[in-house]
């Protein structure tokens, strides 16, 4: 079952989303539970709970949103979780990098965009459970999206990063740009970076996790700032 946290000190705006929820909740695909204080989450997620998928608004009073989710990246060491922000302020873009969060809903929230970011979110995370596979030599291999970096491109190689070390594959990396799940993003002619790994982002440079520094190429600039920088209501 797909699991969702409601994390916001506005019990109105936590009961409109449960309602818009309750389809996904009644045949039993959803479950969803609500927490007024970033504090109950934190000790939810500390003592074992799972979720997949996090609505989380940032002017929380004492432990805030942007603390919370440093937290779960950090000291949880938890990179699954998809964290929806939620604000009625859009100043937030750059301290929410660290982050990492899926997308960022300004309030006040559709029905439309709530049940479009839970849709992505288990798209995202079913795809993360399915693995980028290929032969090298004669060796096969199979490893899953999640634990991917980025795929750098050199001459008719690929490389692919993951969280324990690097393998090759033979391949063109606009061939696996069509294939790779939404949450990866050309960034220059030689890489494809996975958007959950990305902890600061400036025109030229991105850096992932592990103070790994890669260019961005001016071809794709624009588009890398609109994927990074989604917002919608």
């Amino acid at each position: 079952m797909f699991c969702v946290a409601i994390c916001d000190d506005d019990e109105i705006l936590c009961a409109q989303l449960e309602r818009t929820l309750e389809p996904y909740i009644e045949n039993e695909s959803i479950k969803a539970d609500v927490f007024y204080s970033g504090e109950k989450l934190y000790d939810a997620l500390s003592n074992g709970q799972h979720y997949d998928l996090i609505f989380l608004d940032i002017e929380l009073p004492f432990m805030n949103g942007v603390d919370l989710g440093n937290k779960i990246r950090t000291e949880l060491e938890n990179e699954r979780t998809h964290i929806v922000y939620i604000s009625a302020k859009q100043a937030y873009a750059m301290e929410l990098f660290a982050v990492r969060p899926m997308n960022f809903l300004v309030k006040p929230i559709s029905g439309k965009a709530v049940i479009e970011n839970v849709e992505r979110a288990m798209r995202l995370s079913e795809m993360y459970d399915s693995f980028f596979e290929f032969k090298f030599g004669k060796e096969y291999f199979r490893i899953p999206y999640g634990d991917i970096l980025y795929f750098e491109s050199s001459n008719r190689k690929i490389q692919i990063h993951t969280k324990y070390g690097t393998k090759e594959s033979y391949g063109r990396i606009n061939a696996l740009a069509k294939k790779v799940p939404p949450n990866f993003v050309r960034i220059h002619h030689s890489y494809l970076v996975n958007r959950m790994y990305v902890t600061y982002w400036k025109s030229e440079e991105i850096l992932l996790t592990g103070m790994i520094s890669l260019p961005v190429s001016q071809a794709y600039r624009k588009s890398v700032g609109r994927f990074l920088f989604q917002s919608e209501r």
